[in-house]
């Protein structure tokens, strides 16, 4: 009797403990495995991470798996972001891209049918229309070969040629080479009379071709009877170059986007002067300061004009201790 009380009790308790194993099993380990199953079945049917309901997991196995999906899930929703972001971007720049192409060649197409449809029979009128023609064509060559150098800039393939050099001696070769462009427009160009000499570290040719681009646009942007200043500081371990004009001013709410492919703040800048401008001079700037470690700054007052600045180093030490605080900001 005794040992039959002892079989049922083991009976018993084996019923009771596979139960309660059961039941833990069930709610501990099943209805986590369930959880991780719907969420699975949501990220399948496309849902993002946040619009994800949270859960509370029974097991940190089961919990640490699942912020490991959602994770995996935003890491991917990230990619995917980019991929529109290039996409658009891509569509974009084509759209731009095509118009900005379209203006030279259409007003080329108009002037050569305008000669073949019988103007070229007046000599004056043929000059005057093949001179519109020439100007229209040269435009888009600049454009090209602007697309093709920032091209290759952005993606690294031009090769610097560093070295020590006279900014100031640079600024007045510029003024020389915009000097009759100024003119046409009664624009004085000039530059601070001291210091007659700063000594910098970074590609001449480069520098020369911001300098041209910066003052181009101060001239072209500027009011007929303006002026266009040009400002050296010879600074302790830097020089700081500064190139003002008169001109009608950036509204405040488009000097972030100055430096994009061919935006033009149209509404305010292009109304004072009508030149062939492509869009790209400043966004060449900005990648060929950025290739120097360095930036440009933007000031400007709308009615008053603006003000352009960056700096260079004054030599070798200078430059790759900016070039080291660049990096570790970047790591950082």
């Amino acid at each position: 009797m005794a040992q039959r009380l002892v079989v049922l009790m083991l009976i018993a308790s084996s019923v009771i403990i596979y139960s309660v194993t059961w039941i833990v099993i069930e709610f501990v380990i099943f209805r986590d495995a369930v959880k991780l199953r719907e969420l699975m079945s949501m990220l399948l049917k496309g849902s993002r991470t946040k619009d994800l309901p949270k859960v509370r997991y029974n097991l940190k196995l089961t919990g640490t798996v699942g912020r490991d999906i959602r994770l995996l899930q935003k890491r991917k929703e990230n990619e995917i972001d980019k991929l529109h972001e290039m996409a658009n971007f891509r569509t974009q720049f084509i759209a731009d891209i095509s118009h900005e192409l379209k203006t030279p060649i259409f007003a080329a197409q108009g002037y050569v049918h305008t000669l073949l449809d019988g103007a070229m029979e007046d000599k004056e009128v043929r000059l005057k229309f093949l001179k519109k023609s020439a100007k229209s064509l040269d435009h888009l060559d600049r454009m090209v070969h602007d697309l093709l150098e920032l091209s290759q800039i952005e993606t690294g393939n031009v090769i610097m040629m560093y070295d020590h050099f006279d900014i100031v001696q640079l600024t007045d070769e510029v003024i020389d080479d915009l000097e009759q462009s100024a003119l046409k427009s009664e624009i004085t160009v000039r530059r601070n009379k001291t210091p007659r000499e700063a000594i910098v570290y970074a590609d001449f040719i480069r520098i020369k071709q911001v300098m041209q681009n910066l003052v181009s646009n101060a001239i072209k942007y500027n009011v007929d009877g303006g002026k266009v200043t040009i400002k050296i500081e010879d600074l302790s371990d830097k020089v700081l170059i500064s190139v003002i004009d008169t001109g009608t001013g950036i509204p405040q709410e488009d000097i972030s986007k100055i430096f994009n492919r061919f935006y033009r703040v149209d509404k305010s800048r292009t109304k004072t002067r009508n030149r062939a401008s492509n869009g790209l001079g400043l966004s060449i700037v900005k990648h060929l300061l950025e290739s120097h470690n360095t930036k440009v700054e933007v000031e400007s007052e709308i009615g008053k004009g603006s003000v352009f600045t960056f700096s260079l180093p004054k030599d070798k030490t200078a430059f790759h201790v900016t070039k080291a605080k660049s990096e570790e900001l970047d790591i950082i």
